[in-house]
Parts: structure tokens; C-alpha cells; sequence
């Protein structure tokens, strides 16, 4: 794998503390007092937290002030993905490039909500909050890359979108690597599960990829081509191309296929609470 010269250690939020936090058993007894401690370690995750259940989406008009009562009205799974935000938008808060907050922000925080919604009517309920972590972490290599260098991740903009080629081919072209190389070596450095080098660390568009028995793999795939189709994170699809046999290509069923075609299904994800709260954070 090329050497992507990235620091992975100049982010506000721990690393460390979120490759725990997404492996706590949430069966085990210890579920809600490792949760707690692990947040209160983190001021990034800590004050976002509190600055949610605070918001109006979850306030009841009463002040909370403290870990352990936010976590108890929240509950472990929002906990969860709402820690990964804040790992996330640490990341993304070093700008706010159009290009950067629609392509990869943006296409993030959609492709995790889809993803989750397609894993829900997959009937993989026990699996949907892994599937909205997938989604949000998926293009993590990208974030860091421009992060690494906004002037030049401008030009794999400029040339992915002129050559209407892949974003894999614009930063090979300009970086000598592409995300899913700096996502790999962002799993190793942050100790995250092995699973996330599928999630991160390898293309995901349909005509590329393996097959997957991973059911949170399927749900993003499906999740992530909706979005580029749709011309967040990619050039919008021709009208030559056949979304149906993508999608089924991927494993989704045909009458989800059809539900998550419909022309109005992203912009009902962009009218739920949770893209609402996070897309203004």
C-alpha cells in the first residue's frame, strides 16, 4: 500500500476512545457505565452529546446537564452513532468548501441514514446502527486526505467531476493513493474493528466490487450508489442507466428496490430528524 505521509493523531476527538466505544457489547452489564466513562473522557463527544439532547429534537424543556441522565433518555444505540458523529465532524469541521460539505460531508451523513433505512426493511433491525456507523465512517479517508491538503484535494474535485471518472482515479492521479489507502491505514492507527477495512478501506461502488455475505456491507453499498447516482458524492446518473439492476446486483430485494427509487426517498431522509440535527452541526 503507498504511503500516504497522513497524521492520523491531529484530530480533536480520540480515536481511541471511539474504536471502544463502538466495540462495547452492549449486552454485557457493564454496557452503560463503560458508555459513560468512555464519553466523559472526550470533550468532543461529551459537549455534543449534551448540545443534543438539549436540542429540540430530544429536550423535554428540562436542562440536562450530565452524561449518565443523557445516555439513560437516549439510550446506548443513538449514544453510539452519536459519538461517531462527533468523531466525524471533527473531522469535517476544518472547512466549509461546497464541494467538500455536499460530496463527502453530506454524502456521509446521507449514505448513513440510508444505509440504515435499507438495512431496517432488509430486516436486519439488530444490524441498522452498525449500518448507520458504516455509512458515516465509509468515506473517512477522503476526509482526511483533504484535510491533509485541501489545495490539492480541489483539483481531484475539479478532475473527477470534468472527467466524470471515479474519485479513486482523480487522487491516484494527484496523490499517488486514493481514501480507501489512507481509510486502511486509518483502521490500523486508530485500532478500529476489522470489519472497517471492508467499510473504509475498500472500493464500495457496485461495478467493483465482490460479492459480500455482510449484510451491513450490502446496505451501504445500496446506500452509497443512491447517493452518487443522485449526485451527492459523485456526477449524477445518466438516464441510460439501469439503477434497478444495480441495486439488485447488490442483494437488495426487488420490492425495496423499488421503495428506495422512488424519486422523493433521499429527500425524505433529509426531512428526518437526524439528518436535520447533524447536517447543522
Amino acid at each position: 500500500m503507498p504511503s500516504t505521509q497522513i497524521n492520523f493523531k491531529n484530530i480533536p476527538v480520540q480515536a481511541s476512545i471511539i474504536s471502544k466505544i463502538i466495540s462495547i457489547d452492549v449486552d454485557s452489564n457493564n454496557c452503560f457505565s463503560e458508555l459513560d466513562d468512555l464519553i466523559s473522557s472526550d470533550q468532543g463527544v461529551a459537549s455534543l452529546l449534551l448540545r443534543v439532547v438539549n436540542s429540540p429534537f430530544y429536550s423535554r424543556g428540562n436542562s440536562i446537564a450530565t452524561i449518565p441522565y443523557a445516555i439513560s433518555l437516549l439510550g446506548y444505540s443513538v449514544v453510539r452513532s452519536l459519538a461517531l458523529m462527533a468523531f466525524s465532524r471533527s473531522l469535517f469541521s476544518h472547512t466549509k468548501n461546497a464541494n467538500f460539505r455536499l460530496h463527502i460531508w453530506q454524502h456521509s451523513l446521507l449514505s448513513a441514514i440510508a444505509s440504515q433505512s435499507i438495512c431496517q426493511q432488509m430486516g436486519q433491525i439488530k444490524l441498522k446502527d452498525d449500518a448507520f456507523v458504516a455509512g458515516l465512517m465509509h468515506d473517512t479517508g477522503k476526509v482526511l486526505m483533504y484535510s491533509h491538503d485541501p489545495f490539492v484535494y480541489e483539483k481531484v474535485f475539479s478532475w473527477q467531476f470534468g472527467q466524470n471518472c471515479s474519485s479513486l482515479e482523480a487522487e491516484r492521479k494527484f496523490f499517488g493513493f486514493d481514501h480507501c489507502d489512507a481509510g486502511r491505514e486509518a483502521v490500523q492507527e486508530w485500532k478500529l474493528p476489522d470489519r472497517f477495512i471492508d467499510y473504509m478501506g475498500r472500493e464500495i461502488n457496485g461495478s467493483q466490487v465482490e460479492p459480500s455475505d455482510d449484510p451491513v456491507l450490502g446496505c451501504l453499498r445500496a446506500a452509497n450508489y443512491l447517493c452518487k447516482t443522485a449526485g451527492i458524492g459523485a456526477s449524477p446518473a445518466d438516464e441510460s442507466e439501469d439503477r434497478m439492476l444495480a441495486l439488485l446486483a447488490l442483494g437488495i430485494p426487488t420490492e425495496i428496490c423499488e421503495r428506495i427509487l422512488q424519486p422523493d426517498y433521499l429527500q425524505q431522509l433529509m426531512e428526518t430528524d437526524t439528518y436535520k440535527l447533524c447536517s447543522s452541526l
